[in-house]
C-alpha cells in the first residue's frame, strides 16, 4: 500500500507532481516538449503553485535549440484541481487519478467536474467529408502540423491544433473547418521598444503570426493569435501589448476561483464588456418576453 504524501521528478522532458492518498495517487505531468512557454496556466492557477524559468531546451521535432520559458512547479501549493490542464492549449499538462487497489487510470480535471468552472470552446471543428478530393491547401499552411492529408482525406491531430485560424482562411471550403478561439483580443507591437536585431517574440509565437522588419522590430497578425502570452513571457523590453477581452466558454462560471482566473486572464477593459454584454443580453430578454 502506498504511503501518503507529495513528490516531484523532473527530467530533460517531464516535470512530475504526485500526490498520494493511500489507494489513490494524482498525478500531474508537464511535458516540457509540448510546451509552448505561455502564461496561461500560471495565471490560472488558483494556488500560484507555478512559475515561469528560462532553460536551455531542445526539441528534435522543430530542430530548436536555446533558452525558453518553461513551467516551474511548487509541489506544497499545488492543490491538484486541474485548472492549468484545462487552460493549456498544447495539452502540454494532464492529471491522471491512479488507484492502486482497481489497478485503474483515468485522465481527470477535477475542478471541472465539480461545477463552477465552465468547459471551455471546443476551437477547430473539421468537417473532412466537405474536403475537394487531393486539396491539402490547410495543412501546407499549419504552422504546427496538426493537419495532414492521409488516403485522400484531411485528418486532425487536435493535441497540437491551436485553433490560430490560418486552416480557415487558407480554406476553399465553406463551412469544412470553422475555428472558435479560446480567447478573443487584440496585441499590438511597440516598436520603438524593440532592440537592433532582436526576434524572440518571432521564435516564441507557436503559431508564426510574427515578422521580423528588415530593420528593427517586427510586425503582427492580429487575426492568427491566440492570445497565449507566449511573446509576452518573450519579450524583455516590454514591446508587447496583449489585451484580452474575452473568454469564450460554455457559460459564465460562478466559483471563486474561475473569478479569481478570469481577473488576471482577462484585461480590465474585459469587466466594463461582460458588465455591458450582460446588460444588453437582459434588455433583450425583457423585451423579448414583452407583451407590448
Amino acid at each position: 500500500m502506498a504511503v501518503k504524501g507529495t513528490r516531484k521528478r523532473e527530467s530533460d522532458r517531464f516535470i512530475t507532481v504526485s500526490h498520494t492518498l493511500w489507494v489513490d495517487r494524482f498525478v500531474l505531468t508537464i511535458d516540457i516538449d509540448q510546451c509552448i512557454g505561455c502564461e496561461l496556466c500560471r495565471k490560472a492557477c488558483p494556488k500560484e503553485a507555478i512559475a515561469l524559468m528560462k532553460r536551455t531546451t531542445y526539441r528534435a521535432e522543430d530542430k530548436f535549440h536555446g533558452r525558453r520559458s518553461i513551467p516551474l512547479v511548487d509541489e506544497e501549493k499545488c492543490s491538484m484541481c486541474g485548472l492549468c490542464a484545462a487552460f493549456c492549449p498544447t495539452n502540454a499538462v494532464s492529471l491522471v487519478k491512479k488507484n492502486s487497489m482497481h489497478g485503474t487510470e483515468e485522465k481527470i480535471v477535477p475542478i471541472l467536474d465539480v461545477g463552477g468552472i465552465p468547459h471551455f470552446s471546443k476551437g477547430m471543428v473539421l468537417n473532412a467529408s466537405l474536403c475537394p478530393p487531393g486539396c491539402s491547401e490547410c495543412a501546407e499552411v499549419c504552422p504546427r502540423e496538426a493537419l495532414t492529408v492521409e488516403g485522400g482525406f484531411v485528418k486532425l491531430d487536435r493535441t497540437r491544433c491551436l485553433s490560430c485560424s490560418h486552416c480557415e482562411d487558407a480554406c476553399p471550403v465553406n463551412g469544412a473547418i470553422m475555428v472558435t478561439p479560446l480567447f478573443d483580443g487584440e496585441i499590438e507591437v511597440d516598436t520603438d521598444k524593440c532592440p537592433v536585431g532582436c526576434d524572440q517574440c518571432v521564435k516564441a509565437c507557436p503559431t508564426k503570426c510574427y515578422t521580423s522588419m528588415s530593420n528593427r522590430g517586427v510586425t503582427v497578425d492580429p487575426r492568427h493569435c491566440i492570445c497565449c502570452g507566449a511573446c509576452l513571457v518573450a519579450c524583455f523590453y516590454g514591446a508587447v501589448d496583449l489585451t484580452r477581452m474575452r473568454l469564450r466558454s460554455s457559460n459564465d462560471g460562478y466559483s471563486a476561483v474561475w473569478s479569481r482566473a478570469i481577473d488576471l486572464l482577462l484585461s480590465e477593459n474585459a469587466r466594463f464588456l461582460r458588465q455591458s454584454e450582460g446588460g444588453l443580453s437582459r434588455v433583450t430578454d425583457i423585451l423579448k418576453n414583452s407583451r407590448l
